[in-house]
């Protein structure tokens, strides 16, 4: 438990959760019906980041590199589903109906916790590499 709360990566992690889950709870809020598509997207989501949650806290070698991918995915997709004009099902831009500041806020704020996890991410990738890592079994912590 400690490489989820002790570490930046796994704060990180925890802070892009946390954001995720208050994003949700703001669609439940609004009381708006979502395609499909979109609600499949939010799961794939939320099983992404309960792979990252499971690799930081094992401290799994992995552990970075699908850190950096989880974020840069998450930013993209928040991006890509909420603030572009409607493109395809994927779409739920916040464009075409009249959100208030804290739906706004909900929907920055993963995106700025993705791009940390991103930073997080290389940092501790680099961490490792300038280590030698464990001489006894050759593996290098990325957390």
């Amino acid at each position: 438990m400690h490489a989820l709360t002790g570490t930046p990566l796994g704060r990180a992690a925890l802070l892009l959760t946390a954001a995720d889950v208050l994003h949700a709870l703001d669609h439940a809020r609004q009381g708006r019906d979502l395609s499909s598509e979109v609600y499949v997207a939010g799961v794939a989501g939320w099983i992404a980041l309960a792979v990252l949650l499971v690799l930081v806290a094992r401290e799994h070698r992995l552990a970075a590199p699908y850190a950096a991918a989880v974020g840069v995915s998450v930013a993209a997709g928040f991006l890509a589903v909420h603030i572009a004009p409607h493109w395809s099902a994927l779409s739920d831009p916040y464009s075409r109906f009249d959100p208030d500041a804290l739906s706004w806020a909900l929907v920055v704020l993963p995106v700025l916790a993705a791009l940390n996890l991103v930073a997080q991410a290389a940092r501790a990738h680099a961490r490792a590499r300038s280590t030698c890592g464990n001489a006894a079994t050759g593996v290098q912590s990325y957390v």
